[in-house]
This record gives C-alpha cells, sequence and structure tokens, in this order.
C-alpha cells in the first residue's frame, strides 16, 4: 500500500485562481511514488493549459484512465495525444458507444466526441477492461460496478444507440480509480453514475479493505430529488470515509448535505487544488 499520494485537480467546473481555466468536466492528475497516472481528461484542452501553469509535468503520465463515455471525461484525450504522441488509455469496452441525453426537444449527442480509429492512429493504445484490473502496483480500476444500492438508479433520459435503436444506457462502462494507502482507500469517480455507494463498496470489495481514507470526485446528485440525495449520503455514511471532495456533477443540494453529516470532512476544493497523503 501506498504510503504517499498527490492528486491535482486539472479540470473541474469551479475556479478561483485566474491563471486557471474550469469548465463543464473533470481531470485529475495523480502521482504515486509506482508511478503517474491522468484520470479523465475534461472537455476540451482546458486541462493541458492548467497543467503548464501548475507545472504540472503530463509527460509523466504512464496510462490515462477513463471513468466513462461522456463528452466532459473524455473530450481532451485528442489534445493530449498531441502533447505525448502515444499513451495506454484504459476505459471499459462500452465507453465508445454511441450515447445521448434526452430532453424535451430531443436527443443531445453527449458521447465520446471522437472516434477510436482516429485516435489509435494518433497514437492511443486502448487497453479495454470490464473487470477489476491493476493499473500500476496499489492502483485499481474497479471494472464493472455491481447494482445493489436500490435507491442509486441509472435516469431513463440516458440512452444509447444500438444499430437503428434507441435503449436505455445503463452505463456499464462507469468506472472508479481506486488508490490503495497505509490510510485507507481513496475512490476517484468520474461522475459516479452507478452511484457513489455502489462504487465504494465496489472498491472495498475488490482491494479487500474497508477502510476509506477519501471519496473524490463527481458524484452526480446534481438534479436528483432531496429524499434520493439523503439516501446516497446516509448510505455513504455508513462507509466513513474519512474525507468527501465533491467536483463536478455533485451539486449544491449534495454538498450541502454532505456537510450536515460529514462536517468538516468535506473539503471543496477547485482546479489547480492538490489532495495529498
Amino acid at each position: 500500500m501506498l504510503k504517499k499520494v498527490k492528486l491535482t485537480i486539472l479540470a473541474e467546473n469551479r475556479v478561483s485562481d485566474p491563471r486557471l481555466l474550469a469548465e463543464q468536466g473533470l481531470s485529475i492528475f495523480v502521482e504515486t511514488p509506482n508511478g503517474n497516472l491522468l484520470f479523465d481528461t475534461g472537455q476540451t484542452d482546458a486541462f493541458i493549459k492548467n497543467a503548464r501553469e501548475l507545472a504540472v509535468d503530463l509527460k509523466s503520465v504512464e496510462a490515462v484512465v477513463l471513468s466513462h463515455g461522456h463528452y466532459d471525461h473524455t473530450g481532451g484525450l485528442p489534445f493530449f495525444l498531441k502533447e505525448v504522441k502515444e499513451i495506454d488509455v484504459i476505459c471499459h469496452p462500452a465507453a465508445a458507444n454511441k450515447k445521448y441525453k434526452v430532453y424535451t426537444g430531443g436527443r443531445l449527442d453527449i458521447g465520446v466526441p471522437w472516434e477510436m480509429s482516429k485516435l489509435k492512429e494518433a497514437g492511443a493504445n486502448f487497453i479495454t477492461k470490464a473487470h477489476a484490473y491493476e493499473v500500476i502496483p496499489d492502483v485499481w480500476i474497479t471494472g464493472e460496478i455491481p447494482r445493489n444500492s436500490k435507491y442509486e438508479t441509472i435516469d431513463e433520459k440516458y440512452q444509447q444507440r444500438v444499430l437503428e435503436s434507441y435503449i436505455h444506457d445503463e452505463m456499464h462502462d462507469d468506472m472508479a480509480l481506486v488508490i490503495k494507502t497505509k490510510k485507507g482507500l481513496i475512490v476517484l469517480l468520474g461522475c459516479g453514475h452507478t452511484g457513489p455507494v455502489n462504487s465504494i463498496k465496489q472498491a472495498m470489495r475488490i482491494t479487500k479493505t474497508k477502510k476509506i481514507y477519501a471519496v473524490i470526485g463527481g458524484m452526480h446528485m446534481h438534479h436528483m430529488p432531496e429524499d434520493r440525495i439523503k439516501q446516497i449520503v446516509s448510505g455513504m455514511r455508513k462507509v466513513n470515509p474519512q474525507n468527501l471532495v465533491p467536483l463536478h456533477c455533485t451539486g449544491f443540494k449534495a454538498i450541502q448535505t454532505m456537510f450536515k453529516k460529514f462536517k468538516n470532512k468535506v473539503k471543496l476544493l477547485n482546479v489547480g487544488d492538490t489532495f495529498e497523503l
């Protein structure tokens, strides 16, 4: 297990430093003694510009891990490939499926804004995994996350196209990154579509570790009814993470509810901020 970890937020919805850029998206630079990773790439090249301002060496990245196949987590990948030329990209086999969100006026394409064949030509070596996989020593992706929590469900407005039909997207490609440290697990969520509680329990299951040091990332409760928010936050309270860092799509109401339950364990971080062990 790791004694030292540093996480730097390169892309996120909030920013306070005037040198840096915010956007609807997420990207986190993961530094460990066993190697460095990039968790998601945001929506544009904002994370690269922020990395330059923060003196973060993106060329030290050994692999990119994509949490799921939505544009605000994968859109920056072509820009990253221009910087590094070749890189392993780890994701679920279904990450590149055609994905949509249904609105009153129709469907919006929210999938990855690139073709896998083009990125392969640009130097992306895609490594697709549906099961738990150790990316570098003491750092795993969860693989597909079991849906055991009754209150954590995927909204019907999310769809994917299969042949000529639009069907409910169960988002089996949604995965978390798990870091095993001496103080417990750090669980990184892209959007947490599968649910923060389901994701945390899968992290505990694959690492055979019960102690949760931190849960960091998007938790997808922005438009969620208050009763479901309370159920999820109560479920998280039962696994008792020592730190909570809600980012991206978590939403104000959910963050407020977390503060009531977790008090000073909740940390509000912005683009450029770091979380260190």
